[in-house]
């Protein structure tokens, strides 16, 4: 059932693939050649337009939640239809459904995303792909992934994540200095504070799952879920952020993990 478990396992709702990863992000123009193949090729939609709408409206109806792994232009512009024909049946607006990367979201998709409570998931994958995906859309495109400063600055709910293997100290480097790792800076107006990158990763990812008065922040009476850094991330030199290790996890306030050389 919609939100059946605990604190340490839940059923959150249902995550579809909409599209395809850098070589397949469904986009509304071609991708650069030779990738484009003569302006034919725009990305790979994977499930069919009725079939995708008609599933999200069922599941809209039962209560649940969906979040989609939506990359291109194209893609995001169908998940929205698709979203607006669910609220329609039965209203989404306080459901936080989820549009997961959300790669290229247009500041003319920004009204539709609010007015439907829609939370968008990042990660840093530009960090470490921006080559590729400067190499199959061109540098503009690439360069407009995950527009944070423009998604924050317009009151949208975004949480930060890590995709992949979970390295966060990379992700939140490249949130504040929009530094990739090997094709230099991107997009330097995106660049978001430390603040709101901690904030993101932490009571903005609770908010995305209902959880925001259990987890999230450092509070009396909340989950005293917590780490501590080898270093300050608030204040160390940025590059430093990349160096730091954890020392310590806490779930819960009781300690799960400590480095062997920490003693708190």
């Amino acid at each position: 059932m919609p939100d059946e478990g605990d604190d340490w396992l839940r059923f959150g709702g249902f995550k579809f693939l909409i599209d395809g990863s850098y070589e397949g992000a469904w986009m509304k123009e071609p991708y650069a050649e030779p990738f484009g193949k003569g302006g034919t090729y725009y990305g790979i939609q994977l499930i069919p337009s009725d079939i995708f709408i008609a599933m999200v409206r069922e599941l809209g109806r039962r209560g649940h939640r969906v979040a989609v792994h939506t990359l291109g232009d194209a893609a995001l512009d169908l998940v929205l239809g698709a979203f607006e024909a669910a609220d329609r049946d039965k209203s989404i607006a306080s459901r936080r459904w989820v549009i997961e990367h959300g790669f290229l979201s247009p500041s003319a998709e920004i009204p539709r995303i609010k007015r439907l409570g829609i939370q968008i998931g990042t990660q840093r994958q530009l960090y470490f792909a921006a080559p590729s995906m400067k190499k199959f859309w061109g540098e503009q495109r690439a360069k407009s992934v995950n527009q944070l400063r423009t998604l924050l600055d317009n009151k949208v709910g975004v949480a930060g994540g890590t995709d992949l293997n979970g390295q966060l100290f990379p992700t939140f480097y490249h949130y504040i200095t929009r530094q990739t790792i090997s094709d230099g800076v991107y997009a330097a107006e995106q660049r978001i504070s430390r603040q709101e990158a901690l904030r993101l990763f932490t009571i903005n990812n609770a908010y995305l799952t209902f959880e925001e008065n259990v987890k999230g922040s450092l509070e009396p009476g909340k989950l005293a879920d917590l780490v501590v850094l080898s270093d300050d991330i608030m204040t160390c030199p940025v590059d430093k952020i990349l160096d730091l290790t954890v020392l310590m996890t806490m779930v819960n306030g009781k300690i799960v993990f400590q480095h062997k050389e920490f003693q708190p």
